[in-house]
């Protein structure tokens, strides 16, 4: 790596067509949710509070992704392989494939669920971000090295509560293809923890230390 490649700025230039993004997909939930709460106060719609409830957790997740990537440190070290780049920008996007195909209408029961798993997944996931604070990245880089708070436990909590937010929204979509779609995003989440391991293990030394005391996803499991 250059020294510029280490710099803020050519980080800030490197993040912000994501961040530009994100910002993009906030103000096009913001009316969306508006609606949603009117109806809510309204007509007193359970669904319709479900579904709010679920779109605030998307917007303060995708705000938290905002902030950090803003202020995060540059990298020390990041993958050369252009592959791993490209798997971690369809992991970070595959979701949005949900939106190409037919919603469905769930019984109140299944809504609740797809509501709670949904809602759950992306305030863990912004309790997860917070805590790999400065060190947040999409792609797979080097920044610093985290191990307290969930990171004590799994080496890749973000995907995890990430993975139950999506398998919420996907009960809401045409199967089995949404449940293929949710396959997909989980497949390239494993593939991205290959190449952010490799990464992090040459950045640090202690990171190997590490990676044989925890589990990547589930502990006695996985």
């Amino acid at each position: 790596m250059s020294d510029f490649q280490r710099g803020k700025l050519y980080d800030l230039l490197a993040v912000s067509p994501l961040v530009g993004w994100y910002i993009f997909s906030l103000f096009g939930l913001v009316p969306q949710l508006a609606a949603l709460l009117h109806h809510y106060a309204v007509a007193h719609d359970l669904r319709s509070g479900f579904s709010a409830a679920s779109m605030i957790a998307t917007l303060a997740f995708l705000v938290v992704q905002i902030l950090l990537s803003l202020i995060r440190v540059p990298p020390q070290q990041f993958s050369p392989n252009w592959l791993s780049r490209i798997v971690a920008l369809a992991g970070a996007n595959m979701g949005l494939a949900l939106l190409l195909l037919h919603r469905v209408e769930l019984p109140l029961f299944m809504q609740a669920v797809s509501a709670g798993l949904t809602t759950f997944g992306l305030i863990a996931s912004v309790y997860v971000a917070s805590r790999l604070g400065r060190a947040f990245s999409v792609f797979p880089q080097a920044r610093r090295l985290v191990t307290a708070g969930p990171y004590k436990h799994i080496r890749h909590p973000l995907y995890l509560t990430e993975q139950i937010a999506l398998f919420g929204v996907m009960l809401q979509y045409q199967q089995p293809w949404a449940l293929l779609i949710a396959l997909a995003f989980l497949a390239l989440h494993l593939r991205r923890m290959d190449y952010e391991e490799r990464v992090l293990g040459e950045a640090y030394p202690a990171y190997r230390e590490y990676a044989e005391r925890t589990a990547r996803l589930i502990p006695g499991i996985y």
